[in-house]
């Protein structure tokens, strides 16, 4: 009796069901399932005009926009061909975390996200949150102008953090210069990002 054939990634039994007729006859143990995930993710990896930041795609019309794969935007900034202080546009910010709980950073980055992970991997409980942010054409004007208004309403600062709500910080940041200000959505948190701990 023969042995069943079985997949050489997902260890699955072959059979005509699950494995395509010409594998069948070269001889090679692949399902139809890996033979596939294994081509998205051949394609992906090939295609030499997309940027991907931890495995995340980057539109091209994000301001730090470079073909290749990188962890963070730092990798890419810092390849060769720009210099992130040359880079005016990007993201005005509001991080909160439960460690502080009356407490709101405003900060600016070039990308909002990524400052998030950031500074995750600095907190074993990845406890902060991203709580809103807003697009700029000029991210240190608007930055400025969001702690320019930020300090008469807080009860007390320390550098980029201040005592207030955050609802009295996503105020600030909806109402900045709108000549800072591009016409991007923003992000908002909603209460259903509250898990997001857990997926880091």
């Amino acid at each position: 009796m023969l042995k069943p054939r079985k997949c050489r990634i997902c260890k699955c039994e072959l059979s005509s069901d699950n494995q395509h007729q010409s594998n069948i006859i070269l001889g090679s143990n692949i399902c139809m399932i890996c033979m596939k995930e294994s081509a998205l993710r051949a394609a992906k990896r090939s295609n030499p005009n997309r940027m991907y930041v931890n495995g995340r795609y980057i539109k091209k019309k994000h301001p730090l926009f470079k073909a290749g794969r990188y962890n963070t935007f730092n990798d890419a900034a810092f390849d060769g061909t720009y210099k992130l202080d040359h880079i005016k546009e990007g993201y005005v910010y509001v991080i909160t975390n439960k460690a502080w709980p009356e407490w709101v950073k405003i900060g600016m980055a070039i990308d909002a996200e990524d400052r998030l992970n950031g500074y995750q991997t600095s907190s074993p409980m990845r406890d902060f949150i991203l709580e809103h942010s807003v697009a700029s054409n000029d991210r240190r004007k608007s930055e400025k102008e969001a702690h320019t208004r930020a300090l008469p309403l807080s009860l007390d600062s320390k550098g980029e953090w201040f005592k207030m709500s955050v609802e009295q910080a996503i105020t600030i940041l909806d109402n900045l210069n709108e000549q800072h200000r591009t016409t991007e959505e923003a992000y908002t948190h909603t209460p259903q990002d509250n898990i997001q701990g857990s997926f880091f």
